[in-house]
């Protein structure tokens, strides 16, 4: 899965890397919906741009007026709601390399008051079904992965590996 990255010039000189989350036109001008990669709880924000030659988003600007907010406050909404729920299927890791890789949840289930998932790394939008990761997890208020935990004891990975043959044969 391509993701499309920019960057923005910080206020101190240095640079921050932002994820495009959706990007659209107005009459006026073009928008982009963004998060800050290394800062997630920042949340989605939003920035004016323009294409350059390349067909690079470039000239980012503030949103100016309470009414431009409003509508793009507007669009965020929407795509968030009709995208939310399929999000929550999704979350990404930072592997060795230090970049974020997009995982799909392949099964939920809870043991003892505890929620564990299955997951399989995206690649070219499709899970890669060869290597399926075991992962305890802590659920975000939407049912997002909020944080991944080990698989802490011998007994743990047994119950976990009993779900998976459980779920291999039907």
């Amino acid at each position: 899965m391509e993701e499309n990255i920019f960057i923005l010039q910080k206020e101190d000189g240095g640079e921050q890397q932002c994820r495009v989350v959706f990007t659209f036109d107005s009459e006026e001008h073009s928008y982009v919906l963004f998060s800050l990669i290394g800062d997630e709880e920042a949340g989605i924000s939003a920035l004016r741009y323009i294409l350059d030659e390349n067909g690079e988003m470039s000239g980012f600007s503030d949103i100016e007026t309470d009414e431009e907010w409003a509508m793009v406050e507007e669009v965020m909404n929407t795509v968030l709601s009709e995208f939310g729920a399929d999000q929550t299927n999704y979350f990404t890791i930072t592997n060795e390399d230090d970049e974020e890789v997009m995982c799909q949840i392949l099964h939920r289930f809870e043991n003892n008051g505890k929620n564990y998932l299955f997951y399989a790394i995206m690649e070219d939008d499709e899970p890669q079904l060869e290597e399926v990761y075991a992962s305890a997890y802590i659920s975000g208020d939407n049912g997002e992965v909020a944080d991944l935990l080990p698989i802490e004891t011998d007994a743990e990975w047994e119950m976990v590996e009993q779900v998976l043959n459980s779920l291999a044969q039907n």
